[in-house]
Parts: C-alpha cells; sequence; structure tokens
C-alpha cells in the first residue's frame, strides 16, 4: 500500500514538506479466522483513519462476503510515517489533513480531497481481494496464544506537581504484556503470527522523511525472516501515552536514527521469538462470539476565547496555530463537536480468550484497568487504534492531571478536553457488552 508519489505524511505537526522516498514498505494485511463464524482481522500501516474510511470499507465487505461489521477489526500500527485515509462520505470525514497537501491549513476548504478518495478506492479493492484470497485458501489449523512482557515501551508523563511533563517516566506503570497468537497448520507450521503490544511507532522523529512502519515493520520483517512461510501482524495495543524505551533518553526523548530504530524494532521481534520458543501456548477451543458498542464521549463546553492565544503563540508551530483558528470559528459558528461517538468491539474466541479493541489513541491505563476487571486466569488482549482513530482516549487521572494527551482535542475538532465521567461510559460498555456475550450461547 505505499504511495508511489510524494506524501505528506501525518503524525508531526512539525513537519512542513512532502515525503521524500521509501525506507521500507508499507502493509496491509489481513487474518481471516473461521470457526462457529467468520472474523477478519485487518492491520494497516497508518497512522489511523476516520470513520469515513472504516465504514466504506466494512460496508464494502458487508456487501461482498456478508462480514458484519463486528466481525471485522481494523487496526492501525500509528506509524508517523505514513498517512491519515480517509473515505468517500465527506461526512464521516475528520477532515483538516490530506495526503495531498503541501502544508498545514486552518481552512477545509483549502484541502483537495480527490487523491484521499482514489487512494481509498486502492485500498478498499485490494482488501476486497485479499479477503476473496483469505476465503479461497482457509486451511484447518489451530489458533494458540503465549503470554509474556516486553520492557519495550516506557511512559513519557512524566508526574510534575499537580500535573505532568513531556518526559520519560520510568517509575510510571505501563502495561508491559506481549501477547503472541500462532496460526499454524495440520502439519504444525506457523502460517501466521499476530502480535499484541501498545506503544507508538514513533522510534523515528519528525526529521525522517522517508515512508516507513518505523520499528513495527522491523520486528514483523524479522518474524517472517525466522518463520518462513508465515505473515506476521502488528496489533496495535492501548499505547496512547507510551514510546519506545531506546528512544529515551535521560530526561528527555530523542529521534532515533534508522539504524537505532532497526535495532529497536528487532529488539521487539526477539522478545515475540522468545515467547515462541518456549512453546508454552495455549490453543483457543474457537468459539467465536462478537459485539459492537458505540458509547458518546462528551467534552467540556471551552469558550472560544481560550484559544485565542494559541493562534500566534511563539512556541508552538503552524499546525497548532492552525487547529486554535479552525476551533475558534468552529465554536462561533456552532460547528464544533462537543461529543463523539466511541467505537468499542469485543472478541470472545473461547470462554477463556477474548479480545477489547477500541476506537482512538487509548492510554494504557484503560489496558491495565480492563485486564485487571477481567482477571488474570483468562487471557485479555487489548488493542487501542482500531476501527478508527480520531483522537486521544485519556482516562479520568490523565484529564485531572493535564498534559498532552488530554489537552490536544482541538486538534480535532473537539470543543474542549472530554469530561472526566468517559472513563464510566467506556468501562461501563465494556462491561455491558461482555455480559451480553458471556450470556449467549
Amino acid at each position: 500500500m505505499t504511495p508511489e508519489r510524494p506524501v505528506f505524511m501525518h503524525g508531526f505537526g512539525g513537519r512542513t514538506q512532502k515525503s521524500e522516498g521509501v525506507h521500507d514498505e508499507l502493509y496491509v494485511k489481513a487474518a481471516m479466522l473461521e470457526a462457529n463464524k467468520t472474523l477478519l482481522i485487518l492491520t494497516i500501516d497508518a497512522l489511523g483513519s476516520d470513520r469515513s474510511f472504516v465504514v466504506g470499507i466494512k460496508d464494502a465487505l458487508q456487501e461482498k462476503f456478508g462480514l458484519g461489521h463486528d466481525e471485522v477489526l481494523i487496526n492501525f500500527s500509528h506509524t508517523h510515517h505514513s498517512v491519515f485515509l480517509t473515505g468517500l462520505d465527506a461526512g464521516l470525514r475528520r477532515g483538516a489533513y490530506s495526503m495531498a497537501q503541501e502544508g498545514w491549513t486552518d481552512s477545509e476548504t483549502q484541502l483537495d480531497y480527490s487523491e484521499d478518495e482514489a487512494f481509498f478506492r486502492f485500498m478498499r479493492d485490494t482488501i476486497l481481494q485479499m479477503t476473496a484470497y483469505c476465503r479461497d485458501h482457509l486451511e484447518e489449523g489451530e489458533l494458540a496464544i503465549g503470554r509474556g512482557k516486553s520492557d519495550f515501551a516506557v511512559s513519557r508523563r512524566k508526574p510534575d506537581g499537580d500535573g505532568v511533563i513531556w518526559a520519560p517516566y520510568y517509575e510510571g506503570e505501563i502495561d508491559k504484556e506481549l501477547l503472541v497468537v500462532t496460526l499454524t497448520d495440520r502439519s504444525g507450521m506457523v502460517k501466521g503470527i499476530l502480535y499484541n503490544y501498545g506503544c507508538h511507532t514513533t522510534a523515528m522523529g519528525p526529521d525522517n522523511m522517508l515512508l516507513s512502519n518505523d520499528f513495527a515493520g522491523q520486528t514483523s520483517c524479522v518474524l517472517e525472516e525466522s518463520y518462513p512461510g508465515a505473515t506476521a501482524l502488528f496489533l496495535q495495543g492501548c499505547g496512547g501515552e507510551l514510546k519506545p524505551l531506546r528512544s529515551a533518553a535521560g530526561s528527555r526523548f530523542k529521534s532515533l536514527s534508522i539504524a537505532e530504530m532497526i535495532d529497536s524494532g528487532t529488539e521487539l521481534a526477539n522478545d515475540v521469538k522468545a515467547i515462541l520458543k518456549q512453546g508454552e501456548l495455549t490453543p483457543v477451543r474457537c468459539n467465536f462470539k462478537t459485539a459492537l458498542a458505540d458509547p458518546l464521549l462528551y467534552t467540556e463546553q471551552t469558550e472560544a476565547a481560550f484559544y485565542e492565544p494559541m493562534t500566534n503563540h511563539p512556541d508552538y508551530n503552524a499546525f497548532y496555530w492552525n487547529s486554535a483558528k479552525r476551533t475558534m470559528r468552529a465554536i462561533e459558528d456552532g460547528t464544533i463537536k462537543d461529543r463523539l461517538p466511541h467505537c468499542i468491539c469485543i472478541w470472545h474466541l473461547d470462554d477463556d480468550t477474548r479480545l477489547v479493541a477500541m476506537e482512538g489513541e487509548v492510554s494504557t491505563e484503560y489496558s491495565l484497568l480492563i485486564k485487571k476487571l477481567f482477571g488474570s486466569s483468562r487471557t485479555t488482549l487489548t488493542l487501542g487504534y482500531t476501527n478508527g482513530v480520531y483522537s486521544y482516549v485519556p482516562t479520568r487521572k490523565m484529564i485531572r492531571e493535564g498534559g498532552y494527551e488530554a489537552e490536544c482535542n482541538f486538534f480535532f475538532h473537539l470543543r474542549g478536553p472530554f469530561v472526566p465521567e468517559i472513563e464510566d461510559i467506556i468501562v461501563g460498555q465494556i462491561v455491558l457488552t461482555d455480559m451480553k456475550l458471556s450470556n449467549t450461547m
């Protein structure tokens, strides 16, 4: 899915020009699971997408293959060295960015989405072809899961008085669980490796102008070389405030070189391989149940005047200035959003294995909370960046502390920070949806 021409990569607001080449190819990958029902997992090497893209892809899959929206997961690696995807439905578009743009703007009228829409058609058609191939080449085999730990990530929210600063927080509690799902054929040959871990794919920084899937691309490459014939898929977890530990340098973060990024990705691959070599994988007794929830998350009613100082603040860049100007205008003309739907998808793979996938840049604190809620005796995979990436999804604690992840909603056409009660809404919806699945025969 690597764009054939230079594009304006999304993820770092400090960028001012288009990409200058390709370091490693970008991929969309698919894994189809069939038991009592059919499930499809898609992983895409992109920053994310809006609902225009996700709904467009899922509608096409439903029309051609009969797959329900709850039976398809679209997980984004969140690499900051790729594009943000949109579809054909302008009403579901997040806006404020086009892969064809030359720089950041404060006006939607200055953006032309024709290149984005052409890329959506290419992605849609490619995914349909891949899904047909999966359907036509299904093999009998075994699904198994292994659990381990990895010190690959570190929090970037260091406590500072009553708030936080952007700096490595080595003592911070994060979800270090690394889960590895294997797909093996009847001969025992590994055909698929799905590894789930939460961490921003930002080993490299804004100075990198080459398209790349960052460390996740290298990790998958090493795994595929180590297991010939297998396809490796990175399932991005809840890593909203996490960065690669190797990018931490004392009290600050640094941008890794390409060589350092490769070493970083290889390190995570070695952690995955260690779990596989231990051989302590638990077979999944496949009996699939799926459900979706789509609650609304509400923001504070911030006034337009709050953003005025940001429109020309010398410490900010054009991305910040334009976001503030756009937000002020939207508040004044009544088009601003003060609530946001939040897609939650839960899969029960068997009675002891569940997957909880959430839209947006979800905090590691949600992952810890969810796994504690369901208990360690059962296996729970937690995914963020799934079925769309609109904004950060902070916890009540993070909203109280402030900091980047809690205060940047104005980037995304949202009126203000989320209200603290969004944590109750999200956790409550997860519990209710999981209970319904548990009570389904």
